[in-house]
């Protein structure tokens, strides 16, 4: 086996030891009862990133980079979240509408600009133009966005440093990579287990121990 291919074994039982933990800590999180919108949404987080590690994994044992990369940034969204849920109830609040607020922008912009119409289903009378002068209409809360978010609790360096980069993969515009396809994996499936591992140590600090996760435990982690 060459140092490479250790280097990505190594890092894969890392991201798989870093999984486990999630799992069983989730067995537990949503089992307690004084679960409130910021538990709730930090347990909906917790969820995902195990998914998206699970398919880091998948990803990195079939060799494909691409999709790697994508799921790497989306854990490195799910760091930024937890956290920034973590540090108040109006966060989670916030957090826990985005959904419905982003449904709504979706609605009113193909209603304004004729791709979609709102209709009666009883009579099919068209309603588009009641719905655009409607209070749900104008009642739409601005962009929640991650570059907000991670500057508001601190996490501005990591954006700067990670996303960016990440996100190139995720838009189809790097043209070229390293050739050396393990060795590069290796790199970015070790950032998506110490990721892994940021998103552990926030949702157990503030569900089991009641405390926001000091962001330079969180950079130290990063190292």
């Amino acid at each position: 086996m060459s140092s490479t291919d250790s280097d990505l074994k190594i890092e894969l039982e890392g991201l798989e030891h870093e999984i486990q933990i999630a799992k069983n800590g989730l067995l537990d999180y949503v089992k307690r009862h004084f679960n409130t919108d910021r538990e709730n949404s930090l347990i909906y987080c917790l969820r995902r990133a195990i998914e998206l590690a699970e398919g880091c994994k998948t990803f990195a044992k079939e060799n494909l980079l691409t999709p790697q990369y994508l799921l790497t940034r989306g854990l490195l969204e799910c760091l930024v979240w937890v956290c920034w849920i973590a540090k108040s109830k109006e966060n989670a609040q916030v957090f826990t509408d985005a959904p419905r607020n982003e449904l709504k922008r979706l609605a009113k912009k193909n209603s304004t600009e004729r791709h979609g119409r709102v209709v009666d289903k009883i009579t099919d009378e068209d309603k588009t133009e009641e719905l655009l002068n409607s209070e749900w209409s104008k009642d739409i809360r601005p962009r929640l966005r991650i570059e907000s978010a991670a500057k508001d609790v601190g996490l501005d360096k990591l954006y700067t440093q990670m996303y960016g980069f990440l996100s190139i993969f995720a838009h189809g515009i790097m043209l070229e990579t390293n050739p050396n396809v393990n060795d590069e994996m290796a790199s970015v499936v070790a950032i998506a287990n110490v990721l892994m591992e940021c998103v552990n140590l926030v949702v157990k600090d503030w569900i089991v121990d009641r405390k926001q996760t000091p962001i330079k435990d969180i950079y130290t982690i990063l190292q």
